[in-house]
């Protein structure tokens, strides 16, 4: 009789850390999926977007295959890779490049983010999300 309190005890120790583990990790999927940010060229706002056109008028930057990891927090990063058409001799007749990026979203506020930066200042040093107006 001795070793089955020990043996209830260590099993009920391991039942409480499993349900501690599981509601701490559904607490932070919740905070996690609450922040978002301005969705490119449009007045919707979303989270952890794949995609992020820059110039809304002609598309001629993008960034594209965006992974994030620590979104919710109050940096979120991403790398993917940046595409911009060179424009020479014009933008119609322009050749399309591409790179490795990686972008941070910050300055939380409301559970937005409210900047967009990149590794590459060139192409995008950094911008201001707000929904557009239309």
């Amino acid at each position: 009789m001795p070793r089955l309190i020990p043996l209830s005890i260590v099993s009920a120790l391991i039942v409480l850390a499993g349900l501690t583990t599981g509601l701490s990790i559904a607490q932070s999927s919740a905070s996690t999926n609450s922040v978002t940010m301005a969705l490119s060229c449009s007045s919707k706002v979303g989270s952890e977007p794949t995609t992020y056109v820059l110039f809304c008028a002609d598309a001629n930057a993008m960034l594209s295959s965006l992974k994030w990891t620590d979104w919710g927090a109050a940096t979120a990063y991403a790398t993917g890779v940046a595409k911009w058409n060179d424009c020479t001799p014009t933008c119609a007749a322009g050749t399309w490049k591409h790179q490795p990026v990686t972008v941070w979203a910050w300055r939380n506020e409301n559970g937005k983010y409210t900047r967009l930066s990149s590794s590459d200042p060139k192409l995008l040093s950094t911008i201001t999300l707000s929904t557009y107006p239309g």
